[in-house]
């Protein structure tokens, strides 16, 4: 009995060729089709820093750990100004005007809020690049105005300092659904389900050969 090698393997699966080719084709047609009905996605990333003052605050004699504690409550105030109802309605109103197209369904659904250290990133995601820069900055402009008007009545700790935000540049790379990413993703998982396929041809009982 003939003993196959790993090159008898490969030679088998180079016959399967157009195989592998098809799979890859359907695969690089299924990303194109996805990418028809989910165009590139955009996001917009504005910035602003809130600090503590420390010569103000007032838990200076306590366990550091309640320092610590303190002061990121204090700070996380920032995210609940830029999620409060009023900038909300505020940031809907603003969009109507300028005629775009927003819902607070779709401010919750694409946005991110994140807190790095002392900087607060608000970012903003759109099939439009100019969308999702003018829906960020609009964003974040109404919610400093509103972080100042919220310390001076109380509702920010007046140890809390807020520095102007920086505003968004326009995105100019996609962060999701980018054609060419979908087109490798499709022909490489082609690639792979044909490789698949044609070894379970090879192993098939319908083929004894294996040839």
């Amino acid at each position: 009995m003939k003993e196959f090698t790993p090159l008898d393997e490969f030679i088998k699966l180079f016959r399967r060729w157009w195989l592998i080719s098809l799979c890859i084709l359907l695969g690089a047609l299924a990303a194109y089709i996805f990418h028809r009905s989910n165009p590139p996605l955009y996001e917009a990333t504005a910035t602003l820093m809130a600090t503590i003052d420390l010569e103000t605050f007032p838990f200076q004699d306590v366990r550091m750990d309640l320092i610590q504690y303190n002061e990121d409550m204090a700070l996380a105030a920032v995210e609940g100004v830029l999620r409060s109802p009023e900038v909300t309605q505020a940031l809907l109103a603003t969009a109507q005007s300028q005629s775009l197209s927003l819902s607070a369904e779709e401010i919750t659904r694409s946005s991110t809020i994140e807190r790095k250290h002392a900087i607060w990133e608000l970012r903003f995601r759109s099939t439009d690049p100019a969308v999702a820069q003018q829906v960020v900055n609009i964003w974040i402009q109404l919610g400093y105005d509103s972080m100042l008007a919220w310390q001076a009545d109380g509702r920010i700790a007046n140890f809390v300092i807020l520095e102007a935000p920086t505003p968004a540049s326009l995105p100019e790379t996609p962060i999701a659904y980018q054609l060419n990413n979908l087109l490798l993703a499709g022909s490489m998982a082609g690639f792979f389900l044909g490789i698949l396929i044609s070894i379970a041809t090879i192993k098939s009982p319908k083929n004894p050969t294996g040839q």
